[in-house]
């Protein structure tokens, strides 16, 4: 018999930071993190880009500097980088508001791994962890 290869395409990722990391370990890194992460998916704002940037970065950068998790601040982009409320542990989630079809997570997910490597920030990956878009997805 044939062996039959099943594809599965990733809808998020999770990174998930040794259990003493703390938000504000990722202070230092996270302006440049940020920044990447925009350009990457391809939403760095062209009106008011500069701005714009330097506002969402600020407004996250006051959260992780007092140790707190931050807002993230990319609400309307196609892909969010979100700081789940509910985990103990320093975490956050990438996932795209597009198509499955459409959507590079993997490749984004390992570009960002790879920063965060080059960084000499350990961490963890896990794929399809967010609850919320798992019940979305079954209505």
């Amino acid at each position: 018999m044939d062996e039959i290869e099943i594809i599965t395409k990733k809808r998020n990722s999770l990174f998930v930071f040794p259990e003493k990391f703390q938000y504000k370990d990722l202070a230092p890194v996270f302006p440049e993190l940020f920044d990447y992460f925009m350009r990457i998916c391809d939403q760095y704002p062209v009106d008011s880009g500069e701005e714009y940037m330097l506002m969402l970065i600020r407004q996250n950068m006051r959260d992780l500097e007092m140790n707190r998790k931050p807002m993230g601040h990319n609400r309307e982009a196609r892909y969010r980088m979100i700081f789940p409320k509910d985990r103990k542990d320093v975490q956050f989630f990438i996932y795209p508001r597009i198509a499955e079809e459409e959507s590079e997570i993997d490749e984004i997910t390992e570009k960002i791994s790879n920063f965060l490597d080059e960084k000499g920030l350990k961490h963890e990956i896990f794929w399809d962890q967010m609850e919320f878009l798992k019940e979305e997805k079954k209505k």
